[in-house]
């Protein structure tokens, strides 16, 4: 992108910093938005408000990294002041309840553009393994797919940092598994399940008197399709009876990094195994950060790929020309979040709860012990 580039990255957390450090190395001048920008380097253009940011200085594109529930006012706070803005949105684009006013906001302005981050849409990684399936088991549908994210919060989650009290466990890392679950899907198939009532799913789900859920596992079947499988934990292996870790889920060995994302597909006699960053060596060394193992296993043995690639780069890049190319652009498409806030109801309603509120002081163990491990 050209040096003249100017984004606005607002909220100068952990994505924020994130966006900041990537979108300088393509070239791309920064300032932001943060409460806290007295503290930040005098080298960085900071301000405290969106209406503090000089208007001497037009802002191409405003990069929303501030925690979900602040999103719908940051993008109305944007609009306000520049209605043909451009705008990237960290994911979950918005709380359950806020879709409709989401709608309502970007048609009131219809000349803005508004798209969301989810990097994973943008993988090349199962883009490989779409083309591995079709040269290693042709012929073969696919007979199941089985995606885990899980990583131990606890520390983050003591810090206040990563709390989402709405979709539960469901926020942190569900959308990135659709969005991957989309890559390896036939496109009908996907559609269909995003569709699938949640009632008509085996959801089995790990409570929290706090959290509202730790950890969450969906099995289902779309219509003329493969078995569906996703799980996700932000406590680590310990959720409780509630949820245990799935068979075809290995655990991270004792000293490894917590964080895993899993993608698993079986065709016919083959399967394939994805393990997206972080990625280690057999005994236990961590390969470079952005690197990907690929393995496929059949009869005859196994064979294993390790792919470099920045699905976060990648996803920046793609916004950043989405958002500048000509012509129409789509409305966002909500249908994760729908996905995500029918799920979270469904847990919800297993505790009782109501809608964005945390669970009521119970005189029971909670599921998991809310401190750094």
């Amino acid at each position: 992108m050209s040096g003249r580039t100017h984004v606005c990255v607002v909220g100068y957390g952990v994505a924020g910093q994130l966006h900041h450090r990537l979108l300088s190395g393509l070239g791309v001048r920064v300032s932001v938005v943060d409460p806290a920008a007295h503290r930040l380097s005098p080298s960085l253009p900071a301000f405290t408000r969106i209406e503090d940011v000089p208007r001497r200085t037009p802002v191409d594109v405003w990069s929303v990294c501030t925690p979900t529930a602040a999103h719908v006012e940051t993008v109305a706070a944007v609009l306000d002041r520049d209605p043909r803005a451009r705008l990237l949105v960290e994911k979950p684009v918005c709380r359950s309840w806020e879709a409709a006013d989401l709608a309502a906001l970007l048609a009131k302005y219809d000349e803005s553009r508004l798209v969301v981050m989810n990097q994973y849409a943008h993988a090349a990684a199962p883009g490989i393994l779409k083309a591995a399936r079709k040269e290693w088991a042709p012929g073969h549908p696919i007979d199941a797919v089985r995606i885990a994210f899980g990583k131990d919060r606890r520390a983050d989650i003591a810090s206040g940092r990563f709390v989402d009290r709405d979709y539960g466990v469901f926020g942190y890392e569900w959308l990135h598994m659709l969005a991957l679950l989309g890559t390896v899907l036939p496109p009908g198939v996907h559609d269909r399940y995003l569709a699938t009532d949640p009632g008509a799913h085996d959801l089995g789900v790990a409570h929290d008197p706090e959290l509202t859920s730790v950890a969450a596992h969906d099995r289902t079947r779309p219509q003329d399709g493969p078995a569906v499988e996703l799980y996700s934990t932000i406590v680590g292996p310990q959720a409780g009876p509630g949820c245990p870790v799935p068979g075809w889920c290995p655990r991270t060995p004792p000293g490894a990094e917590s964080r895993q994302r899993l993608v698993r597909v079986d065709a016919g006699p083959v399967s394939f195994s994805l393990e997206l960053d972080p990625v280690g060596l057999p005994g236990g060394t961590p390969l470079p950060r952005n690197m990907h193992r690929l393995t496929m296993r059949r009869a005859e043995g196994a064979r294993e790929w390790l792919i470099h690639d920045s699905p976060m780069e990648n996803a920046l890049r793609w916004a950043l020309s989405t958002l500048f190319a000509p012509g129409a652009h789509p409305a966002p498409d909500l249908r994760g979040i729908t996905r995500i806030s029918r799920l979270a109801a469904r847990a919800r309603a297993q505790e009782q709860l109501p809608v964005g509120a945390p669970a009521p002081a119970a005189p029971r163990i909670p599921t998991v012990e809310v401190k750094p491990s």
